[in-house]
């Protein structure tokens, strides 16, 4: 079926998954902004996907990343599907770059990203940037896990308020070699305004030879009301590609999520190419993107 005509149908059984579910209380003390608490229902279907005798991701501190909140197992089920999508397309623009000899990779909004306990790049540095109430979380549930990266290190606080190029670069983080970011889950909470703010920072501190990916929302999407586990989408684009070609970036794509899908014998992303769009042809239509970009070595 052609992408314009499953575009809409894809986008609302994605939205199957996006409830009002509040936190326990135990938790909501801890994690008192609701943006943190969102990174727990994510670790979740990570979790259960993990646990499938053909699962794509081997992810076994998904569960202990639950910081107790396991009745999400069950909450987060209608998740799986899309989050084991973004968790492989992440993993895969990590590999590919490291294949290229990328030995930074920085993850925005990082949640309960496991990926320096998990990938085996025993020569590469992590970088996490997320709330200081989602890492009193997290650091103490991986205190005793082995790193299978050669250093991790944490950037607390809120990216809308914080120098990011001085916070990163004083975490270690050298920006004449090129590096991978991920944005998963972050840019639909960003304004307009933000997001340019934040794509001009990540200009100024990657590389030639780095790459990025964030998964998005169409401005039609989110301009009719979507909101995942109580926080509300403050914005979805049509011109991500043009934000970040402005901003330093040599190519970039958007791919409608309904033309990205997971090859479970192969354990791989699979894209069909017909399903990259403009953004003049993602004007006025609803849809979950994929969006990646690359800086020429």
């Amino acid at each position: 079926m052609h992408p314009q005509r499953v575009a809409s149908r894809a986008l609302a059984s994605l939205v199957l998954g996006i409830s009002t579910f509040a936190p326990s209380q135990a938790m909501a003390r801890v994690l008192r902004d609701p943006h943190a608490y969102t990174a727990l229902p994510i670790a979740a279907a990570r979790a259960i996907e993990a646990s499938r005798h053909d699962s794509v991701v081997s992810d076994p501190l998904a569960r202990k990343l639950l910081a107790g909140e396991h009745h999400l197992v069950t909450a987060s089920s209608n998740l799986i599907g899309h989050m084991t999508k973004r968790t492989l397309v992440g993993d895969e623009l990590v590999q590919e770059a490291y294949s290229r000899g990328v030995r930074q990779v920085v993850s925005l909004g990082a949640g309960m990203d496991a990926r320096a306990f998990r990938m085996g790049l025993f020569d590469t540095a992590f970088f996490e940037v997320d709330r200081k109430e989602l890492f009193e979380v997290k650091e103490p549930l991986v205190a005793d896990v082995p790193l299978q990266c050669e250093r991790r290190r944490v950037v607390a606080g809120n990216l809308g308020a914080m120098d990011l190029v001085a916070e990163l670069e004083r975490a270690g983080f050298d920006k004449f070699k090129p590096s991978v970011w991920l944005l998963e889950g972050l840019v639909m909470y960003l304004g307009r305004d933000d997001m340019k703010r934040l794509a001009a920072e990540i200009d100024h501190l990657a590389a030639r030879g780095s790459s990025l990916w964030f998964d998005a929302f169409s401005e039609t999407s989110v301009s009719s009301g979507m909101s995942f586990y109580g926080v509300n989408f403050e914005s979805g684009f049509d011109d991500y590609n043009e934000i970040l070609q402005s901003n330093g970036f040599d190519y970039a794509e958007t791919i409608l999520a309904e033309g990205v899908w997971v090859d479970r014998n192969e354990k791989v992303i699979k894209i069909d190419q017909r399903y990259k769009v403009t953004s003049a042809q993602l004007r006025g239509r609803s849809g979950c993107l994929i969006v990646r970009a690359w800086k020429s070595s």
